[in-house]
């Protein structure tokens, strides 16, 4: 090989072995720190950009229930029937943008509310008979109302307390009962176990109470509830037991004998069973 030739190929290699050296020096660069606060602002400019299609669906979904809250609201009173000795409170529901509805509903809440006259066939000049009407709740859906009173029938040596209610579905205009909230059978079982509440009752007429609970039997308490509430079987029928459902927890008489007060109210708390 001439001197030329080897000149040049020397030269070559030197191109090479620099342009390598150039080469190692820019891939062995660490990127600007300018750059990777440039992609992180970008990277939290975009996550804004996806939120907004929720922020503004939101207000969009609140027309949709609006139909169901601005739903009229009603307001109901309590009503008295007075003939001879006899006084019955009862409710009746006002503001009801149907008229005819509220004037069916009301009759249909007097007529249950009135009905005790003629199963206990009450004679309105010679008995005395009190009652008093708490509307526990009333909105456009459901109303409860509870009664509570005394009946005093013409040569009878004590009176009766009177313990009965109504829940009346007011879009199907139906009677709601024991079985709408629970049902009989397992309302027999609570009874007669050791978790029964009779919140009404203090500790002498609980352990009255109890003591006749014990001479009942599943059977017989569970025919009693199942027959509970209106509507009425018939104008010579009177339930044994009534209830009602407020704040979640239920609510039904249990009948016991007249030497210890008629009845008893019965708690159940479903959400603690």
């Amino acid at each position: 090989m001439d001197k030329s030739k080897k000149i040049m190929i020397g030269a070559i290699g030197t191109v090479v072995v620099a342009g390598g050296v150039i080469i190692g020096l820019i891939l062995g660069r660490t990127p600007p720190k300018a750059d990777l606060s440039t992609i992180h602002t970008e990277a939290s400019t975009e996550a804004p950009a996806e939120n907004k299609p929720q922020e503004t669906k939101a207000p969009e979904t609140e027309p949709s229930k609006a139909p169901e809250e601005s739903v009229t609201a009603i307001s109901a009173k309590v009503m008295t029937y007075t003939s001879g000795k006899v006084s019955i409170e009862y409710p009746a529901i006002e503001q009801m943008e149907d008229e005819e509805k509220q004037s069916r509903i009301n009759e249909h809440l007097k007529a249950n509310a009135l009905s005790i006259l003629d199963v206990y066939e009450i004679n309105e000049s010679a008995d005395t008979l009190s009652v008093s009407c708490e509307i526990i709740s009333a909105d456009p859906k459901r109303l409860t109302a509870v009664y509570t009173g005394e009946l005093s029938i013409e040569g009878g040596a004590h009176p009766s307390r009177i313990f009965y209610t109504n829940t009346l579905n007011l879009n199907q205009m139906k009677d709601m009962g024991l079985n709408d909230f629970t049902d009989a059978y397992t309302m027999a079982g609570y009874v007669l176990s050791e978790d029964v509440r009779f919140p009404k009752l203090n500790a002498e007429e609980t352990s009255a109470a109890l003591e006749y609970r014990s001479t009942q039997s599943m059977e017989a308490l569970t025919a009693v509830f199942e027959n509970a509430d209106f509507p009425l079987s018939g104008k010579e029928t009177w339930p044994e037991s009534f209830s009602y459902e407020k704040q979640g927890r239920i609510y039904f008489s249990l009948p016991i004998p007249h030497a210890l007060g008629d009845y008893v109210i019965v708690e159940f708390d479903p959400a603690t069973k």
